[in-house]
């Protein structure tokens, strides 16, 4: 059983886009009732990583379903979104509907994004950065360091993007709202969740105000 909590917030950020972009999703405070048996061998392939052990069951479980997502982007359209839609009705608009064209349009598999140690250091600073900094939603740190100038200290990558998410402190949540970018016109999020030439993401996933939780998400290629 999955909650869903009023209102998530977004921002997302890349390389190649240097804008910011926000948006709200607000459903109705109930629970999401989703029963689903885990991948064993996609947590096999996960837990090789000894990054990924390293890192707390919320996060492990949002890089468990971000990877489940991109191993076959329609089963994920056509079993948990679909059920989401079922259950939340009120999300459904031009959003979720351009979602779906999207998943359609997109490769059948993308390539897994397995945890980085650099981009999972990176993530973490500025989750805390910005926790200090009462939830606020930017990409820049406290101390004036741009995402460029962040992912650039944290290790040699050719491309780069960065996710932030604050609402339901779950990772299958996280990830539909992240993905029907309700209110975000370019969809940068999702953009950035179905971009094929990612290999490699730094997750940090931590309490922020009340039972909210922050989600930074730090994508790159090698």
């Amino acid at each position: 059983m999955f909650h869903v909590k009023h209102a998530f917030v977004l921002a997302f950020i890349s390389i190649c886009t240097t804008g910011l972009s926000q948006g709200i999703l607000t459903l109705k405070d109930k629970p999401f009732v989703y029963s689903h048996s885990y991948d064993s061998s996609l947590i096999k392939t996960l837990n090789n990583s000894a990054v990924y052990k390293s890192l707390s069951k919320p996060e492990q479980e949002s890089v468990y379903w971000l990877n489940y997502f991109r191993q076959n982007p329609r089963r994920f359209l056509n079993t948990i979104i679909k059920e989401f839609l079922v259950q939340f009705p009120e999300a459904k608009s031009a959003y979720t509907r351009s979602l779906e064209v999207d998943i359609l349009k997109a490769p059948q598999t993308l390539t897994l994004v397995l945890p980085d140690s650099g981009l999972n250091t990176m993530a973490a600073a500025h989750a805390l950065d910005l926790k200090k900094r009462n939830g606020v939603i930017s990409h820049i740190s406290s101390s004036g360091k741009n995402f460029v100038q962040r992912i650039q200290a944290a290790g040699k990558y050719t491309c780069g993007a960065e996710n932030i998410f604050i609402g339901s402190f779950n990772g299958l949540e996280s990830l539909i709202a992240l993905l029907i970018d309700h209110g975000v016109p370019d969809k940068g999020h999702r953009v950035n969740i179905l971009n094929p030439r990612f290999q490699l993401v730094g997750v940090s996933f931590i309490q922020s105000s009340g039972d909210k939780g922050l989600l930074v998400q730090d994508f790159a290629c090698h």
